[in-house]
């Protein structure tokens, strides 16, 4: 690990656990009452009391008050060990105060290494930080936050050792923005860095439910390659992308936000446009980098599997001036020749812009049939890129925008289009409510 993850690790381990708990012993909930005296009244001490294992001896290693519920109100965590539990778990729990009533929101269970002072809490920025050491140098981070009911994981970290390399990954599961970074052991630079944006894409006519996120909006100059000179902000060019499957299709939404639209007024005019990116040539491998013992070779050429389908928005007056183009690294086979025929595209001006909503054959990635995994999330590597003039006369000024730090040829690159089987989600939420509401729904007879 690098020096400063060692500083940060254990930065967070002594704010985790302001008793440091000399003993390395935990201490009884009698003892956390003394201190939790001067934050809450002794009514709401009661109420933690009564929404812990009645009748089980256990001990507090850890525990923090602040508000991750951005009410103004101060919350409270700590994480306990059953005296009974032989397993090396811990259990985290986390209180909200609602109406004056401290209620636990999330009872969420942290395997740890060696000792249970390794699961630890801190409460910042509107957010409660969970970490644990998971092997000898590995670590994980994940922070909740609590909001209409409904408890949502915000981001995870990861730093662990990988062959000769530290590497860190970050997941944002509300931005929908990640990095990976390989860092060498005897450098503070990594070798290697990813940027990107998730795309989740569920199973068409699912619902998404609170917590989740379902559609990405990249807005951030890192991702604007070409153009950023001329380039004024959202206003002047952004997009968001939703995307659903079915056992055929990827349909994607994008939505683009334009101050100034321009179109194709003839065959070699420019336009106002959108690529979707795909590559999808190491499904079955870690899409950065190949690993052989502590040989890393990372992903950055493309052997093949990249495939770039343009989508160009027409006119909004004649609908046959809405279409598409495909390129491939690839000789298409002929069923991928067939299926280009059921790509479809249409679009829609809005008040700041306009919309496309696109229609792409699995078959002509090369797959026989959607490969969703039942148990598991898929990833493919997807960016999408837009392509923004202000000026029919002036090609020059165009402005790119990218849904992550991409280039076409390097399929580490790209971000990532997550097919999520169903009855799984992209990240973590659990409304605190879901209990009491299939019960009433029960008793009414649904």
């Amino acid at each position: 690990m690098t020096k400063k993850l060692n500083i940060l690790l254990l930065t967070l381990i002594t704010i985790f656990c302001p008793l440091f708990l000399s003993a390395q012993s935990g201490m009884k909930f009698a003892d956390l009452v003394e201190r939790l005296e001067p934050y809450f009244d002794k009514e709401m001490i009661n109420d933690i009391k009564k929404q812990l294992p009645q009748g089980s001896d256990f001990t507090i290693w850890g525990w923090d008050v602040g508000d991750f519920s951005g009410d103004g109100n101060i919350d409270l965590a700590f994480s306990i060990k059953l005296a009974a539990e032989k397993k090396k778990v811990m259990e985290v729990y986390l209180f909200v105060d609602i109406e004056n009533y401290l209620t636990k929101v999330g009872q969420v269970p942290f395997d740890y290494f060696e000792m249970p002072l390794e699961v630890g809490v801190s409460i910042r920025k509107n957010a409660c930080y969970v970490t644990r050491k998971r092997k000898q140098y590995d670590w994980l981070i994940r922070g909740y936050s609590f909001t209409d009911g409904t408890l949502v994981l915000l981001d995870e970290y990861q730093t662990f050792p990988y062959g000769r390399y530290t590497r860190e990954t970050y997941r944002n599961y509300q931005t929908l923005r990640n990095t990976e970074k390989f860092i060498p052991s005897s450098k503070s630079k990594e070798d290697f860095s990813a940027d990107y944006s998730v795309i989740p894409c569920y199973e068409r006519g699912r619902q998404i439910f609170k917590g989740y996120v379902g559609e990405v909006n990249p807005i951030d100059i890192d991702y604007v390659p070409k153009g950023a000179f001329y380039w004024t902000g959202k206003e002047d060019a952004s997009f968001s992308v939703s995307a659903n499957y079915d056992n055929q299709f990827i349909y994607m939404t994008i939505n683009v936000k334009d101050d100034k639209l321009v179109s194709a007024e003839c065959d070699t005019c420019i336009s106002d446009h959108a690529d979707v990116w795909f590559s999808v040539g190491n499904l079955s491998e870690d899409r950065f980098c190949k690993k052989d013992k502590d040989k890393i070779e990372f992903n950055t050429n493309a052997d093949g599997g990249v495939f770039c389908i343009s989508f160009f928005p027409g006119d909004f007056i004649d609908r046959s001036k809405t279409n598409f183009t495909i390129s491939t690294t690839d000789e298409l086979e002929i069923f991928q020749k067939a299926a280009t025929k059921n790509i479809k595209v249409i679009s829609a001006l809005r008040n700041d812009g306009y919309i496309l909503k696109c229609r792409i054959p699995f078959a002509v990635l090369g797959f026989e049939h959607s490969p969703v995994d039942e148990q598991n999330l898929v990833e493919l590597g997807c960016t999408v890129v837009l392509h923004d003039f202000d000026n029919q006369f002036r090609p020059e000024e165009e402005t790119i925008i990218n849904s992550s730090k991409f280039s076409s040829l390097i399929p580490a690159s790209y971000g990532v289009l997550v097919l999520v089987p169903p009855g799984k989600w992209y990240g973590e939420a659990i409304n605190i409510y879901q209990d009491d509401i299939m019960k009433y729904l029960t008793e009414y007879g649904f």
